[in-house]
């Protein structure tokens, strides 16, 4: 899975989505940024890339319906997920943080990556 293809998962969710950054007036929105990529690799070649995303859900509502549907659009679409939620009391804001991890296959048979080239 591409950070496309996680794009694409987000607005599944009917809210505004943002790579990196986006601080808008209205809520719910999601901004979503990726953190961290490993390579899992053998015979000297890579095989397997997996990135660490943060999906950062916005909004002022308790119990908003919008986070609820993001858990259930990334459970249906084999995400696996860890979530923390906090509140800035300033904002009102309530902010719920979801590390994502998506994984996909860089090398096939004809197709090689060398580690370390």
């Amino acid at each position: 899975m591409t950070l496309l293809d996680l794009f694409k998962i987000l607005q599944a969710v009917g809210i505004p989505v943002s790579h990196y950054e986006g601080e808008l007036d209205e809520y719910p929105y999601i901004v979503y940024q990726e953190f961290s990529t490993a390579y899992d690799t053998a015979s000297g070649k890579a095989y397997k890339e997996r990135t660490r995303s943060e999906v950062v859900h916005y909004t002022k509502m308790e119990f908003d319906p919008t986070f609820e549907l993001l858990k259930n659009v990334l459970l249906k679409n084999d995400l696996n997920f860890i979530v923390a939620t906090t509140f800035d009391r300033e904002s009102k804001v309530i902010i719920n943080r979801l590390e994502v991890t998506t994984m996909q296959l860089i090398v096939t048979e004809n197709s090689t990556m060398e580690v370390g080239a």
